[in-house]
């Protein structure tokens, strides 16, 4: 009886401890799948290596890629007005060529187009009345001198009371009669061009030229060689781009926001991918027309390239003062849900094997914010040189290599 019950206490006891051995390995089992909360905060504490993707292109696909690079400004993104308006140069600043007298253009020296100086020739023109009025200009010349003499020599009979005062009153009519038409045949020959100094029996200018009052370039040439002008008719018009500057058109409502210095982004209608800069530096006083728009005069600070007057435009004007790190839009790619811009590697930093022939860029993450136009906001997730150049066209097409590398990689 005592070993019967001694047998059934050792099957109890086993039992025990087969259970206790299944319950520590169940425990340690699920234990596994479950991390540490202080070994995960450690690890989100460390910092994350930072992104060294990096685009090698030959110069070939630089150039079949057309990249253009550009850098990170201050833009005001946030308070703007939105106008539109066209471009506009002063009347000072624009010429219209005509003749004083008529005739026939013998030779046009210009084409549209050409840049020319104040006081070049642009054209001659051949006119007989021009050699008559030198004819006479000639005659009058010859005989002022006898007039003059006989004036002085009736003025003294007169004075001794030997000559009638009729006669001396009828030279001296004709005296000053032929000195004035001297004095005017001259100054009609000065405003032809022609200097009366220069004119003798054996000098006669059978040309009149056309020179240009101002610097600037030929916008228009009304007339071919051979065309018969009568005077004041147009042969070209001259327009110095220099003064360029850009009409807007603000609504009454949006007046009280305007004023002068306030910076202005300039884009042509026909060029959007283009932004240029100006700055008020005029604003109306009245409506123009029955639009009920006020005209705001705004000069380019910056390049003109492109700019043609009379060309249509829409601009943002800043109206605080509130900037931001800001790129071309066209600069930010997306991929997996993060934004990113590419830079150049002017260092070739860890590219040892690069030639002269090559181009590194770096894919930097950002974050993208406000767009505005043709700029977005962006605050860099890594930090970026001040002089970085970024990619501002072509971005894309390294993010498809960059990606297309990953894909090889990982096969």
């Amino acid at each position: 009886m005592k070993t019967l019950f001694n047998h059934t206490n050792m099957k109890s006891r086993t039992r025990l401890l087969q259970s206790l051995f299944t319950l520590i390995t169940l425990f340690a089992f699920f234990s596994c799948g479950k991390s540490d909360p202080a070994t995960k905060a450690q690890h989100d504490d460390e910092p994350q290596p930072k992104n060294n993707k990096v685009v090698l292109i030959t110069q070939k696909q630089f150039k079949a890629i057309n990249i253009q690079l550009g850098r990170i400004e201050q833009k005001n993104l946030t308070d703007v007005l939105k106008v539109t308006g066209f471009l506009k140069v002063p009347p000072q600043n624009k010429a219209n060529i005509t003749s004083i007298s008529g005739g026939t253009v013998q030779s046009i020296l210009v084409r549209e187009g050409d840049y020319v100086n104040k006081g070049q020739m642009l054209a001659t023109l051949i006119d007989p009345a021009l050699v008559r009025m030198q004819e006479e200009f000639l005659d009058a010349q010859s005989k002022i001198a006898f007039a003059e003499a006989e004036y002085q020599r009736q003025k003294e009979l007169t004075q001794k009371n030997v000559s009638a005062q009729k006669t001396f009153q009828q030279v001296q009519s004709d005296y000053l009669s032929l000195k004035a038409k001297l004095s005017s045949l001259s100054q009609q020959l000065i405003l032809l061009g022609i200097e009366s100094n220069a004119i003798t029996p054996d000098h006669i200018e059978t040309v009149i030229s056309i020179k240009s009052p101002i610097s600037g370039n030929i916008s228009h040439i009304n007339v071919n060689i051979g065309s018969n002008l009568s005077p004041a008719d147009e042969l070209m018009d001259v327009v110095d781009n220099s003064q360029l500057h850009v009409d807007l058109f603000v609504f009454e409502q949006d007046f009280s926001k305007i004023r002068e210095g306030q910076s202005v982004d300039v884009m042509l209608t026909n060029l959007p991918g283009k932004q240029y800069t100006a700055k008020i530096f005029a604003v109306g006083s009245a409506f123009e027309g029955e639009s009920k728009s006020i005209p705001v005069h705004a000069a380019i600070t910056g390049d003109k390239t492109g700019m043609i007057e009379g060309m249509n435009v829409v601009a943002n004007v800043n109206i605080e003062d509130k900037t931001t790190s800001a790129i071309l839009s066209t600069a930010v790619v997306s991929s997996g849900g993060a934004d990113y811009v590419f830079i150049r590697n002017n260092g070739h930093e860890s590219i040892a094997h690069l030639t002269d022939e090559e181009f590194s860029f770096r894919q930097i993450p950002v974050k993208k914010g406000v767009t505005n136009g043709t700029y977005s906001e962006i605050t860099p997730l890594e930090e970026i040189p001040e002089d970085a150049e970024v990619v501002t066209n072509g971005a894309f097409y390294l993010l498809s290599i960059l990606t297309n590398e990953g894909e090889e990689h990982e096969h």
